[in-house]
């Protein structure tokens, strides 16, 4: 055999070395190693977000007027999909593999109003998969979810539209069971408290900062020149107190006990507005977090809670992130 056919011979024996280990970033179809249906949604999800963020970019070149609009979005999907997915396991794992659903099946030219649908469901999907999720990733599609949903709003206020989204804290708790004791039956609440420790420690959390934020509010409306908003909104959060003070109740647990006063910094009285808008981020920073260490019984209500929340905060001015409520946006 001559030197040539030598190389040669050599060149596709390392060709092959390098496709069975994907050497060199994975193979070319995004083939990952799937060994749980856990992992299989995972992959599911990062195609459907790539799959809607060529819908997007298709749409951005059929309509030039919203070019601006929908860009934002396309990037976004782009960081949501990178966000959730497996990451490649070169050689190693067991179980099956699979590859990301194609995206150029969605690449079809539309119009925006086409892709508005796609866009409502993608959000609604993405924040119920993020009650049955693990914990990691339920972050990360919550964040995606509130992301969709904020870009769905805007999206029909530009085509002037309905975007028929549902009600923010409702898209994930119908149906829920309270984990607690049925109404009637407080003898049951006799003995040692029930369910998890760490979904009673985050109603808890989540008890004492709505009050906070309530209390805010309320210092607020007598510094701003129209006080009628920041008392609605008190009255919201105030609300919201009471709902985790029930869900605590159905748990066999009493709710901490609110201070009588909070303290307001120089800051906040010096520019209320601004102090509000920080308030509702870390509202919904708050319930993000909460999403990490709940049970699969308290995470529907956290789920909404903060889509409530992120939405709140970015109607009230926070910048549209990819992943609204994590601090950096990353799981």
């Amino acid at each position: 055999m001559g030197p040539w056919l030598l190389r040669l011979a050599a060149g596709f024996v390392l060709v092959l070395i390098l496709l069975t280990l994907g050497v060199g970033g994975g193979s070319p179809d995004g083939h990952r190693i799937v060994s749980s249906a856990a992992e299989q949604a995972q992959l599911d999800t990062e195609g459907r977000f790539r799959a809607l963020a060529e819908q997007v970019r298709a749409a951005t070149g059929s309509d030039s007027a919203l070019s601006a609009r929908l860009a934002p979005l396309a990037a976004d999907l782009d960081v949501q999909a990178d966000a959730v997915a497996l990451p490649r396991r070169p050689g190693g794992g067991t179980g099956s593999t699979s590859a990301v659903p194609p995206t150029t099946a969605a690449a079809t030219p539309g119009s925006a109003a086409d892709l508005l649908p796609a866009l409502r469901e993608s959000a609604l999907r993405s924040l119920r998969d993020a009650v049955t999720a693990d914990p990691g990733p339920s972050r990360v599609l919550a964040a995606a979810g509130a992301n969709q949903w904020r870009h769905a709003a805007l999206l029909g206020e530009a085509l002037d539209v309905e975007p028929g989204l549902p009600p923010p804290d409702a898209v994930v708790t119908a149906g829920e069971t309270p984990a607690g004791p049925a109404e009637g039956q407080a003898d049951a609440c006799a003995g040692a408290p029930l369910g998890p420790e760490a979904d009673r420690v985050a109603l808890q959390s989540a008890r004492s900062a709505e009050d906070q934020a309530a209390y805010g509010y309320e210092v607020a409306a007598g510094l701003l020149d129209d006080p009628a908003p920041a008392l609605s909104r008190a009255r919201l959060h105030a609300h919201l107190a009471d709902a985790a003070t029930a869900r605590l109740a159905e748990l066999c647990v009493s709710a901490p006990t609110a201070p009588p006063a909070y303290t307001i910094d120089a800051a906040f009285r010096a520019d209320p507005a601004a102090a509000l808008r920080v308030v509702e981020q870390d509202q919904a920073e708050l319930y993000a977090g909460l999403l990490s260490t709940v049970g699969s019984g308290g995470r529907a209500w956290i789920v909404s809670s903060f889509n409530a929340a992120a939405q709140r905060s970015l109607a009230d001015g926070t910048p549209l992130g990819a992943l609204p409520g994590l601090s950096t946006d990353a799981p």
